[in-house]
């Protein structure tokens, strides 16, 4: 008989246990890959909007170079530099001053404002410093002739934009300290009859949208910025920031501590979404002019799986539990069914065994309202009709 109750057991577990298995393991499964989904577009459309606040941010800085470029005062100056009496070009230097002070001080995004003529001697610059700014005195403007912003400006075509790389600034080929991230902006100035007159140059303080990227790292994200040969622009890690030979020469890069990634993303004009063992991976380039054209870095966006898939580790804790519960009390109630009905068979069985050796006095009685106790009131009849038998003939 317990043969019977190990099948009856068998059988209501698996009834239980099969079909809560396959819609718990189609749960896990299409949870999984939603919230894969769903991490990739969330990762993708947070380093969308941070590109496009980037990209937006140096737009703006077109506008103010051809805004400047264009201005009476700047045509005032060129003019009185190549005509003009002492006091006229003191007149034309003061004004542009102004000009360049009152959008340094507005603006607050520029380090320097400098208008350099064409031998490459500044003119007129402002500085921007400790949130102050201030127009810098004759005596201390420099010739720039040789450095590659201007060298690579003034080769340009009317309307031509020079952007240099992301890098630190230097003051006299020596890294200012404390650091100031400058990305330069410049573009030749040309008079109505074609000829080149000098160069606009802005300085922009990257770190306006550098600190934006630091502050973008969620809880256990490693977000970063690298530039065109995998140095690192902005990291969770400020000791890894800037070392390119041009700037710190540490030597840290991309490339050195995580080659497989770097081969994929450095330099990629396109948004991409990669998965390894334990991250999820978002990177999207962030460009620096309008067209689309010069790249300013490469945005990467580090996310742990564990992370990512949180709430299918929840769920998966929970099924486990519940699939726990519902064990036990499967084997519960399968214990109580199969005694339900293993117990009045083993007792309808020892029961016809006596009956066998000769014992028909002891009444034979089931109640289980099913067709077990039918049987046992067959059995009963029959060992009272077999009572009677023996009586009869004995």
């Amino acid at each position: 008989m317990n043969k019977i109750r190990n099948k009856l057991i068998l059988s209501l577990l698996l009834v239980a246990l099969i079909p809560a298995t396959l819609i718990g393991g189609y749960g896990l499964y299409s949870s999984t890959d939603a919230l894969g989904r769903s991490g990739e577009e969330r990762l993708q459309a947070k380093l969308g909007s941070l590109t496009t606040s980037i990209e937006r941010f140096l737009n703006n800085v077109y506008v103010d170079l051809f805004y400047l470029r264009d201005s009476s005062a700047v045509s005032n100056l060129y003019q009185a530099l190549a005509n003009g009496t002492d006091e006229e070009i003191a007149a034309a230097k003061k004004s542009l001053s102004n000009d360049f002070l009152s959008l340094s001080s507005n603006r607050k995004i520029y380090h320097q404002i400098r208008f350099l003529d064409s031998t490459g001697m500044e003119v007129v610059r402002v500085d921007r410093m400790r949130e102050t700014s201030k127009v810098i005195p004759d005596t201390k403007l420099q010739n720039k002739k040789g450095r590659y912003y201007f060298d690579d400006t003034i080769t340009l075509a009317n309307g031509g934009v020079m952007i240099s790389p992301l890098d630190l600034n230097r003051e006299k080929g020596v890294v200012e300290k404390p650091f100031r991230p400058t990305i330069r902006y410049a573009t030749p100035v040309y008079d109505d009859q074609n000829n080149l007159r000098g160069v606009l140059i802005l300085n922009v303080l990257a770190s306006k949208f550098l600190d934006r990227i630091n502050r973008s790292n969620a809880f256990g994200e490693t977000q970063m910025f690298v530039d065109s040969k995998g140095y690192y622009l902005a990291h969770v890690d400020p000791k890894k920031v800037w070392g390119g030979p041009g700037d710190l020469d540490t030597g840290e890069n991309l490339l050195k501590d995580e080659p497989e990634l770097a081969a994929k993303v450095v330099n990629s004009k396109v948004a991409t979404t990669l998965e390894s063992s334990d991250h999820l991976i978002a990177t999207a380039p962030v460009f620096a002019d309008r067209e689309h054209k010069v790249l300013l870095g490469t945005l990467i966006d580090k996310v742990p799986n564990a992370v990512v898939y949180q709430s299918v580790t929840r769920f998966k804790n929970v099924f486990i539990m519940i699939a726990l519960v519902a064990i036990g009390l499967t084997v519960f109630v399968a214990l109580v069914l199969a005694g339900s009905i293993a117990n009045p068979i083993v007792y309808l069985t020892q029961a016809t065994n006596r009956m066998s050796k000769g014992d028909l006095n002891t009444k034979i009685e089931v109640k289980s309202n099913d067709e077990t106790q039918a049987l046992a009131v067959a059995i009963e009849r029959l060992r009272k009709s077999m009572k009677i038998l023996m009586e009869k003939y004995s």
